[in-house]
């Protein structure tokens, strides 16, 4: 298990690389298509249903000179696709601005599979918007108590685009005490390696908040 600093991130030989807004930056795209191996593929996941944005975003990282790659519907796509076309991926971008509990049960099963199996490979995870929210260790949806996140980023609170912490997230934190958040500012990704690399890339503004016993392993 790769760490360094307060950071414990999942095992593999990829990069988890996590950026606040969907509409992404396009350095930040540009920093994880060089970090992709080249004999591999590009897959954007579409996971609310708009095949129109996923196209753009297509276009977009072919241009900044990603492997070719496809759409992977996660809504529409039978379960054995899905696994099979994110597994075998040398780059995955998730992004949206939906609802948070809805893009978790989207992700749920054979998608999250076939990316644990490419991240496990040396794939490039690119999660921007509300799907890196839900590679931390806790969530905390906009109405409802918090629920399990992937756990990808371990005993750690994705804060929602903010580099100051909000009051709903330092108040999780008291509850749970052994966790920690990060907030990952505007024009900004934290990048996190297979052998122990953090980096911050763009605008640099991330803010870290620990609970009171959040212990470094």
């Amino acid at each position: 298990m790769p760490s360094a600093s307060i950071f414990r991130w999942r095992a593999g030989r990829g990069w988890l690389v996590l950026a606040p807004a969907s509409t992404g930056d396009p350095d930040i795209r540009a920093l994880a298509v060089a970090r992709a191996s080249a004999d591999g593929s590009l897959a954007v996941a579409v996971l609310d249903g708009d095949l129109a944005a996923g196209d753009r975003r297509l276009d977009d990282l072919e241009e900044l000179g990603a492997p070719s790659g496809y759409l992977v519907d996660v809504l529409t796509e039978d379960d054995a696709t899905i696994e099979t076309h994110l597994a075998e991926t040398s780059i995955c971008v998730l992004e949206s601005d939906a609802d948070v509990l809805t893009l978790k049960s989207s992700l749920m099963g054979a998608a999250m599979r076939g990316l644990e199996t490419a991240f496990a490979n040396g794939a490039i995870v690119l999660a921007a918007g509300t799907p890196a929210r839900l590679f931390g260790r806790l969530l905390i949806p906009d109405l409802d108590s918090p629920v399990d996140g992937f756990g990808w980023l371990l005993g750690a609170i994705v804060a929602p685009t903010v580099e100051d912490l909000s009051e709903q997230v330092r108040s999780t934190l008291q509850i749970y005490t052994e966790l920690y958040a990060v907030g990952i500012g505007a024009r900004t990704a934290l990048a996190l390696g297979p052998d122990g690399q953090v980096e911050i890339w763009g605008q640099r503004q991330i803010a870290v908040a620990l609970g009171q016993n959040y212990a470094v392993r």
